[in-house]
């Protein structure tokens, strides 16, 4: 159990580390993109004609992605918790149950260790599920892919409830709880 839970740690600590990398390439690239749309808006070839709020857009995304972290952190305030995203690489690796008994007495115990020895890969792949889901919410509405907005929303919010994953699981095991 101990190999796994260290894999998933260092896949978490890997996504953890390209996040913010990835963040702030985006937000350079989207940066770019808008002041190459503004400029294209005043060539007579302009390539967005009858949609002139596309660099707009992209600037606005471009100060999202630049401050993801804090996105994240009111998205999990919406959610209801107060728990603070910070794009830094504070991932820990193993840490066993405090009785040292990861099985639990109960299932409900049982499914709670786990979902603390797999937290932060959790975290890590639902912020960069976030990422994602912003990412092609900006692919659809400049025309490059044709998926439904109404995805990238359910991703996103997937990817808070992953982020939450703790909360989730213990609302999951008070409901199921006998």
């Amino acid at each position: 159990m101990q190999g796994l839970v260290n894999f998933a740690a260092a896949v978490g600590q890997g996504l953890a580390v390209f996040l913010p990398t990835f963040c702030y390439l985006t937000a350079i690239g989207l940066f770019l993109f808008a002041g190459w749309g503004f400029w294209r808006q005043a060539q007579p070839d302009n390539p967005y004609r009858g949609k002139p709020w596309i660099p707009i857009f992209s600037l606005v995304l471009c100060g999202v992605f630049a401050s993801f972290d804090r996105i994240l952190t009111m998205a999990n305030v919406s959610m209801g918790t107060n728990l603070q995203v910070s794009l830094s690489n504070n991932l820990t690796s193993y840490a066993p149950p405090v009785d040292g008994n990861v099985l639990g007495t109960t299932p409900g115990t049982t499914l709670l260790n786990v979902v603390t020895l797999f937290q932060s890969f959790f975290q890590a792949f639902g912020a960069m599920a976030c990422f994602f889901a912003v990412l092609t919410w900006w692919s659809i509405v400049t025309g490059r892919t044709n998926r439904s907005t109404v995805g990238t929303g359910v991703q996103f919010v997937f990817g808070v409830l992953l982020i939450n994953v703790m909360t989730v699981a213990t609302w999951l095991v008070t409901i199921f709880q006998t």
